[in-house]
């Protein structure tokens, strides 16, 4: 390596140690900042009448309705891993403790463990892990962020007259979506190539940063076209819609607990604000912007106090914490009981 090359490669790392500083520094001051907000917002004396509204049906019901949801989503990633050789009784409590680290780690460092589990438990390949997460996470913000454009022209009163313009509008935008989520491999191909003037450009000045944004932009297409099966692509993307239907469930049955009382498209609004959230990537394991979420859905649609949303905001996030750990806590006893997968080469041996 020579002396050139060497400083090249310094200065890059350097840069992407700054920018990741930066990133986190960020992070922790929206989380810090949204929470000192928050809490001073709730009034904690009565919150434990707030707790006393859910009886303990609506909590058992809540949690059964939260595995069903972690359930399907096992049933995706079989799915997108496109393996007939991934057993459940390893690929569901991966799932169920990989959902636990995800929402208890920060900075997103939870996403990790489904990659190493599939790894160390299943022998798949890191670009396999890698392909099925990202084809997950996109799928289910799709079925979000569409549902909720979908609602909105239902619950809010000022859209009516343009209800039919807006629900076309949102479904040519759904399919266009679908069809660029399925063509992504090669739209990202094309988008390298038409801005491969501008890459050369900014090679001369930052060497070393575009080719890696490059490199990523080739991996990155390389996942999306593993999704490029229309068998695999409409199966995930059904199931899909039932991963969201699921997350809803939970949400419903604690919003009528607490006595929120709309019609289903508003809750279908607020429901999927808070979902929304949650993918939101600056912020320390959701804290602040998940209760800010369902704050500014409980009192934009369902007309609730400031305190009283935003104390419902802390009570459905801390829920999600709590059955994504009593589940993580099974996931992982599950993982350990259960052997894992042989390796390829010492299968064909026997």
């Amino acid at each position: 390596m020579t002396d050139e090359t060497r400083r090249r490669v310094n200065s890059r790392d350097k840069g992407g140690s700054r920018r990741q500083f930066l990133v986190r520094a960020a992070s922790i001051a929206i989380t810090v900042g949204l929470l000192a907000d928050l809490v001073g917002r709730v009034n904690w004396a009565e919150f434990d009448q707030l707790l006393g509204r859910v009886t303990a049906t609506s909590w058992l019901g809540a949690l059964l309705a939260y595995l069903t949801l972690n359930l399907f989503r096992a049933l995706r990633f079989r799915i997108l891993l496109d393996k007939r050789d991934s057993p459940w009784r390893i690929l569901a409590p991966i799932t169920l403790y990989h959902n636990f680290l995800v929402r208890a780690l920060p900075f997103k460092l939870g996403e990790l463990s489904y990659i190493l589990l599939l790894r160390s438990r299943l022998n798949y390949s890191m670009e396999e892990g890698v392909s099925s997460l990202f084809g997950a996470r996109v799928l289910e913000l799709l079925i979000i962020v569409m549902v909720f454009a979908s609602s909105i022209p239902a619950s809010a009163d000022e859209l009516a007259a343009q209800r039919d313009e807006l629900t076309l509008a949102i479904a040519v935008t759904f399919a266009l979506s679908v069809i660029a989520l399925y063509f992504g491999g090669n739209l990202i191909r094309a988008f390298q190539k038409a801005a491969r003037p501008l890459v050369a450009l900014a090679e001369g000045k930052r060497p070393g940063i575009a080719a890696g944004a490059d490199k990523r932009l080739r991996q990155l297409a390389d996942e999306m076209d593993r999704i490029r099966q229309p068998r695999l692509f409409l199966t995930a993307l059904f199931t899909t819609c039932f991963t969201y239907t699921s997350s809803f469930l939970t949400n419903y049955i604690l919003l009528g607990a607490l006595g929120v009382n709309v019609e289903l498209p508003v809750f279908i609004a607020i429901i999927s604000l808070g979902m929304f959230a949650s993918a939101f990537p600056f912020t320390v394991s959701g804290f602040g912007v998940v209760e800010a979420a369902w704050r500014f859905g409980l009192m934009q649609f369902a007309n609730m106090p400031d305190g009283d949303a935003t104390a419902a905001g802390f009570l459905l996030h801390g829920f999600q914490i709590f059955a994504a750990a009593v589940y993580g806590l099974l996931g992982y006893l599950l993982i350990h009981i259960s052997a894992p997968m042989p390796a390829q080469g010492a299968t064909n041996q026997k």
